[in-house]
């Protein structure tokens, strides 16, 4: 049998854990930075009118989260966007500032939405 004295001591430091548990709050999560990533980018850096669309398509702040590939068909001229857009609005200006610098019926736009 355990003397009484065991059992207040035991009592003691079970109050004593849970008032310092109680009384620790979590720091505050730090700010969290993140790199502001392209919206497209070239499948081959070689092409100025690649490049030129890839530059067009990064400033304009509308496509923002948008993922774009640009490529051209040296066989027929055409400019291809790939990737995906998360809004139908989106995928329409990819197309219309392509087709601004590549000419109209020179684009093929695969571009994927989120939206159905």
């Amino acid at each position: 049998m355990r003397s009484p004295i065991f059992h207040v001591i035991a009592a003691a430091l079970a109050a004593g854990a849970v008032s310092v548990a109680v009384a620790q709050t979590p720091a505050p999560a730090p700010a969290m930075s993140f790199v502001q990533e392209p919206v497209a980018s070239a499948a081959r850096t070689d092409d100025q009118l690649v490049n030129s669309i890839v530059e067009t398509l990064n400033s304009d702040a509308s496509l923002k989260d948008s993922k774009i590939t640009v490529q051209m068909e040296p066989e027929t001229g055409n400019v291809i966007l790939t990737g995906s857009a998360m809004t139908k609005a989106q995928r329409q200006k990819a197309a219309e500032l392509t087709a601004a610098q590549a000419g109209e019926g020179k684009v093929v736009n695969a571009i994927q939405t989120a939206q159905v």
